[in-house]
């Protein structure tokens, strides 16, 4: 018999083969949460770069890695997640490696690239290897689960790192460096030491699964476009709030400090015992209130600047436990549904296109947000108008409505 971890308030049943997905996982979080923070700073202090130009190489390489999805989706059809998980750690610490020779633009563009794409063969690849792994009843306590151990290692990673800053100096930020490298490399041979089923589950689709064919999936696009729409809200309190406080507000930079540890504390508190305590919601139901709570975190961020300034950072930390809740509980969901809206058993080519739902914000809002501190009344109306096409596009693919998926239905799982 299958060594078997029982399933415990929300913490998923975990095999002994399966184990060192999860070792992977923290290993390789902790090492980017341990050199992010740090990344533009090891351009502009150990390489001496201008920042517009670091900023700018990694823009362009993070942008041109999104024309490989759909190649990350066939990959992942042809030679199984668990080999294309292992490819994007190798990518990773390649990427990461070639930043010790980024010195313009030319080559930090194409470091930033080798890295982007890495992500991207993960996030086509991770989701499929959760499918694979986990039961049906399992999916919801797996993508919970291991939400909470990338909040976790990565608010570990990212304290780490400052510590390493303040001990080490300049010379910490090519040790950060040199660290995350090492991580996905030992993460890439805890994948390869898991069991992973390499063959699609036996209700295998008759026809392959692909990009174009998740595009024209309504419903599904309904899931991504509403999701892509509200993960803007999720740059409030690391982007956004910080800009806030300290340059428009003059407050002390302790504030932004603050606001994300209460992010990360929130996330790493809440995600399992939540998860499991509104279980028996629809995930439709979930999605709305999880919509609902930005809303309310957006409309509550408007009234920073009018508050007395001595309750300014209170109610910034507000914001941020807000928004921390409605992630925790909105990403793990909306990863389930999207696996279930794939075709069963090629959910690859859907998972490459699902990725943008946490990639594209994080690609063009740096820049959006940087504009928009200029009228920050605007910058509010526009993230409420962006919840607000969220709300509107999870209504229109709700999947109670006579919309059928691509899919026969005997290879679709059910979305309800």
């Amino acid at each position: 018999m299958p060594d078997i971890r029982s399933s415990r308030f929300g913490v998923p049943a975990v095999s002994a083969g399966n184990r060192p997905l999860l070792v992977a996982i923290v290993i390789d979080t902790a090492g980017a949460g341990l050199f992010l923070p740090l990344s533009l700073l090891f351009f502009a202090a150990y390489q001496h770069v201008p920042t517009a130009v670091a900023g700018s190489g990694i823009t362009i390489g993070s942008l041109l890695s999104f024309l490989f999805i759909p190649t990350c989706g066939r990959l992942v059809q042809r030679v199984g997640p668990q080999s294309c998980l292992v490819i994007s750690n190798a990518l990773t610490a390649l990427g990461y490696g070639f930043y010790f020779l980024g010195t313009n633009l030319i080559t930090i563009g194409f470091a930033a690239f080798m890295v982007m794409l890495g992500d991207r063969l993960y996030g086509a690849a991770w989701p499929t290897t959760v499918a694979r792994v986990a039961t049906d009843d399992e999916l919801a306590r797996w993508f919970s689960f291991v939400n909470f151990l990338k909040t976790t290692c990565l608010g570990i990673g990212s304290i780490a790192s400052t510590t390493l800053l303040a001990l080490a100096g300049i010379k910490g930020l090519g040790v950060a460096l040199g660290l995350n490298v090492v991580s996905s490399m030992v993460s890439a041979g805890f994948v390869l030491r898991a069991r992973i089923p390499k063959t699609p589950r036996p209700s295998q689709t008759e026809q392959r699964s692909t990009p174009g064919r998740a595009l024209r999936d309504r419903r599904f696009m309904s899931l991504v476009v509403s999701q892509t729409l509200l993960s803007a809200a999720w740059l409030i309190p690391t982007v956004a709030l910080p800009l806030l406080l300290v340059e428009g507000l003059h407050q002390s930079p302790f504030w932004p400090t603050v606001v994300v540890a209460v992010r990360y504390g929130v996330i790493a508190l809440l995600q399992v015992p939540l998860a499991e305590r509104i279980s028996s919601w629809s995930r439709s139901r979930i999605l709305l209130n999880a919509i609902a709570l930005a809303g309310i975190a957006i409309a509550t961020t408007a009234t920073i600047s009018s508050a007395p300034h001595s309750a300014q950072g209170g109610v910034a930390v507000l914001v941020g436990a807000l928004l921390a809740t409605a992630e925790l509980v909105s990403k793990p969901t909306a990863s389930v549904a999207a696996v279930r809206l794939a075709p069963r058993g090629d959910e690859g080519p859907y998972m490459a296109v699902f990725q943008l739902t946490g990639t594209v914000a994080y690609a063009v809002g740096p820049a959006v947000i940087g504009f928009g501190m200029g009228n920050p009344s605007l910058l509010w109306l526009g993230l409420g108008c962006c919840v607000a096409a969220s709300a509107a596009a999870h209504v229109l693919g709700r999947p109670h409505r006579p919309q059928r998926n691509p899919a026969t239905p005997t290879t679709e799982r059910s979305t309800s």
